[in-house]
């Protein structure tokens, strides 16, 4: 199991870092490996929204399904994603107003599950830190876009 804790500061508002992180069919503009998303619910929004992504992790593309199964809207989301062969991730976020733009607190956790055997421990952190690092200056790029 792995954890990866981050606050992130964007010199834009709110409601724009927060429409950027809840649109789950944009997730390739600006998520580090993801090739492919579809959403799979009747939900558009909130609560009970799902989707599918492909990604490419390292060499490897893999499916990933995912769910926000909390939504306090412009305040905080949980994501749990399904990873291949029983693996699970979960990601929180809380958002807040800052002086001069928007903090976001994210918390991410993960267990590879039986794919997890197959990977050096350090190595994969390494990997999902990098990964996290390039989607969260992706994601602060966009916000921070003027006309976006």
């Amino acid at each position: 199991m792995g954890t990866i804790e981050k606050r992130l500061f964007f010199n834009a508002p709110l409601e724009k870092v927060w429409k950027i992180w809840v649109d789950a069919e944009k997730t390739p503009d600006w998520v580090e490996g993801v090739q492919e998303s579809r959403v799979t619910s009747q939900a558009r929004e909130g609560k009970g929204l799902s989707w599918s992504e492909k990604c490419l992790f390292g060499k490897k593309l893999i499916q990933m399904d995912h769910e926000f199964s909390h939504w306090e809207p412009l305040k905080r989301t949980v994501i749990r994603t399904g990873l291949p062969m029983g693996g699970t991730m979960e990601r929180s976020c809380e958002f807040s107003p800052a002086a001069g733009g928007t903090e976001v607190s994210v918390h991410l956790e993960w267990d590879l599950g039986l794919v997890g055997a197959f990977f050096d421990e350090d190595k994969l952190a390494h990997m999902m830190e990098k990964t996290f690092d390039l989607t969260a200056e992706k994601w602060k790029a966009r916000a921070e876009a003027s006309g976006a």
